[in-house]
């Protein structure tokens, strides 16, 4: 399989920042097909309905589906800002829906929803044939506290001959981190499963 890493072609010159920028979609690329394994690093409580379950651990919590896989444990090819990445389990001939976690240095400690904007300006620079589908202001927690930011949805490819894929994608910023929860799919997925996405980003939570 080629390395994604290196597929948006980041040379030595780029700052850490754009590098970040291409890898807070493209950590979930990886995800479609291999990469990682299973372990059980996050803790697993009852959920809020009959397809999930809560994912914790001492960082953040969220709703996931118990039909997806949990892949929490990686190789030194991936770097450190991945934390989790959640799968589909039934794949997709063109594209395996799945959920990526990162964390990544919030510079100038920015507020989530500006922390938002930025990585939405960020990603049309980025993206092939970007193009934003749409965007929601959201209250989400940081530690039992409320923030607002912003559920965006946008569409792109990262190589010319590459599939067009969509994303959704929220932010949450605490400090000196910023977290970045990606759901990538192919145009076109199953109604009820974008729907269970958007709402296991939404119960994001920073603990």
């Amino acid at each position: 399989m080629k390395n994604i890493f290196h597929s948006p072609k980041v040379g030595a010159g780029k700052s850490v920042a754009k590098r970040l920028v291409i890898l807070s979609v493209f950590f979930s690329l990886i995800f479609s097909a291999c990469g990682g394994e299973e372990t059980a690093n996050g803790t697993e409580e009852n959920g809020d309905n009959a397809y999930t379950y809560t994912y914790k651990t001492a960082e953040f919590q969220m709703e996931v589906l118990k039909d997806w896989e949990v892949i929490d444990s990686f190789t030194s090819e991936y770097p450190d800002e991945l934390r989790v990445a959640f799968r589909s389990k039934v794949k997709d001939s063109i594209f395996t829906p799945n959920i990526t976690v990162l964390v990544e240095e919030n510079t100038g400690n920015s507020a989530s929803y500006d922390f938002a904007q930025r990585k939405l300006s960020d990603h049309e620079d980025t993206l092939l044939n970007y193009e934003l589908l749409g965007q929601e202001t959201v209250t989400l927690t940081v530690a039992g506290a409320e923030s607002k930011t912003i559920l965006s949805t946008f569409e792109g490819k990262n190589e010319t001959a590459g599939p067009t894929l969509e994303f959704m994608q929220v932010t949450l910023t605490e400090g000196e981190d910023a977290w970045i929860v990606t759901a990538t799919y192919r145009p076109g997925q199953d109604e009820f499963l974008t729907e269970q996405m958007d709402a296991m980003l939404r119960s994001f939570t920073l603990r």
